[in-house]
């Protein structure tokens, strides 16, 4: 399963109103099924950084598609594949990278 974050930043011209309408829509958008959110974050954060961050886990990119088709009139998003940090360096790395640690 791979991890996905999600960067909504309003689309440039979105006034104060269309952000509230933005939130109160929120309110009756459902995830998709073969998503596993693991945080949804609707920052009030200064212009030019994202509004809402979103990260998922799932089999595919299905969801960022979804995501995009349903939120896109309002938001530019930008999707990443993400990854965890490790707090141990794995016993599979090969040896030429654990010789540089």
């Amino acid at each position: 399963m791979s991890l996905y974050v999600a960067y909504f930043h309003f689309k440039p011209g979105t006034n104060v109103l269309q952000g509230l309408a933005a939130f109160e829509r929120r309110k009756t958008f459902e995830h998709p099924g073969h998503a596993t959110v693991l945080g949804e974050y609707w920052v009030n954060a200064p212009e030019g950084m994202p509004q809402v961050i979103l990260a998922w886990e799932a089999d595919d990119e299905g969801p960022g598609d979804y995501y995009e088709a349903a939120w896109g009139d309002l938001f530019d998003i930008t999707i990443s594949l993400a990854t965890k940090p490790v707090s141990e360096i794995p016993d599979t790395l090969p040896e030429n990278l654990k010789d540089r640690i």
